[in-house]
């Protein structure tokens, strides 16, 4: 049998959540454009709760606020300066050890986050995870654009980014596969329930509350 051990990233593999760190890095040095991003990321948030709107209009909002319009040689570079970091600071301790312990026994192990492709691959890149499932950014003559170039790999999306991606390998079959998810969040349930064995990783209230409904494993990787 065929074994994939399926990893969230933020606040799973690393103790904080990338996207928002990321973006106010890029707009460094520029206090105009650090206000109206996180002005503009606490309005979508309020609009996003109260009004049901999609999840991806915020990181949209943000992006418009930072990244685009900037050369993709110079947000790359920013790219791994940041994956640096967080390899040598950022990561779950409990993490680096299963990643090791599905590396040791040959399965086939996948990052599925709803962070942007610039930071997620870079930081799998140094944690030697060539498979990755994330929300992709779109660039346009050489800078990053007002929009994303994929959907948004969250919730039900993320579900349905991972299973097709798993259609496309070789030696995929579900009946013959066993899948491990391991998330903190209660956005990731319907991947968790997908999966064979579901496992919460230092999990936010209400997926622990859903851990115990449908028999997911609880764990802490801060240590």
């Amino acid at each position: 049998m065929k074994c994939y051990a399926i990893f969230d990233l933020d606040e799973t593999i690393t103790t904080r959540g990338t996207w928002g760190r990321y973006v106010s890095l890029s707009v460094k040095g520029k206090p105009w454009k650090l206000v109206g991003l996180w002005a503009r990321a606490g309005f979508g948030q309020l609009i996003y709760k109260v009004c049901s709107t999609e999840r991806i209009s915020v990181k949209r909002g943000m992006l418009r606020w930072s990244l685009s319009g900037q050369s993709r040689d110079a947000l790359e570079a920013l790219a791994d300066k940041f994956a640096d970091n967080e390899i040598a600071n950022g990561l779950r301790p409990g993490a680096v050890r299963q990643l090791d312990i599905h590396r040791a026994a040959g399965d086939k192990i996948i990052i599925a986050s709803a962070g942007a492709d610039i930071v997620v691959e870079a930081i799998a890149k140094r944690l030697g995870i060539d498979e990755v499932i994330c929300t992709k950014l779109a660039w346009k003559d050489g800078k990053c654009a007002r929009y994303f170039g994929s959907e948004n790999c969250y919730g039900p999306g993320k579900l349905d980014m991972l299973a097709k991606r798993l259609e496309t390998f070789d030696d995929f079959q579900r009946e013959a596969a066993h899948i491990t998810m391991y998330s903190d969040s209660y956005s990731d349930l319907p991947v968790l329930k997908f999966a064979d064995k579901g496992v919460a990783v230092n999990a936010d209230a209400k997926l622990t509350r859903e851990a115990a409904i449908h028999g997911f494993e609880t764990v802490d990787w801060s240590k």
